[in-house]
Formats: structure tokens, C-alpha cells, sequence
């Protein structure tokens, strides 16, 4: 089951609700930063009992990019993310 969050950086106005996670079929997204282009991006997931420690590469730059985490800088300006748990998604 996946999760809908929130994700806001008070600095720099990011406001981003996405469904991110894998749902029954397998299949989902998430939410990751790219430091090097400066910029969070959605990527598509296939599930994996290791998600974790998949290597996931920006769509953009092809640089290799991070799960937005609790407590991760935004990488738009490095000031710390908040992130919400709005709720459930299949």
C-alpha cells in the first residue's frame, strides 16, 4: 500500500502533495531529490523488497538520486523539507 504526503519547504515555497510508495500491482513512484539539477522528481518504481538500496538515477541529469526522507534539505535550497502523512493510497 503506498502513502500520500506532503512535502513543503517554508523557504522556498515548495508545496508538493504526491502518492508515492507501491500499490497492489507492484507498481508506484516516489519522491526523490536531485541535488545536482536542483529539483525533486517523481520516479517510477516497480516493488522490490530492497527499494532501499536501488539505485535510482534522475530522469534529467541521469545523476543518482535519493527517496525524499523526513528530515532531508531541499534541493532547491537546503533548507530542511517537512513532510505530512496525508493518508493511504492502493
Amino acid at each position: 500500500m503506498g502513502e500520500m504526503i506532503r512535502v513543503c519547504c517554508k523557504h522556498c515555497g515548495v508545496d508538493r502533495e504526491e502518492y508515492v510508495g507501491v500499490g497492489m500491482l507492484g507498481v508506484g513512484a516516489e519522491l526523490c531529490s536531485c541535488y545536482r539539477c536542483r529539483r525533486l522528481v517523481m520516479k517510477k518504481v516497480r516493488w522490490n523488497s530492497d527499494l532501499d538500496n536501488q539505485v535510482l538515477k534522475c530522469p534529467y541529469c541521469r545523476s543518482k538520486i535519493e527517496i525524499v526522507r523526513e528530515g532531508d534539505l531541499c534541493p532547491i535550497c537546503g533548507d530542511p523539507l517537512d513532510l505530512e502523512f496525508v493518508g493511504h493510497w492502493d
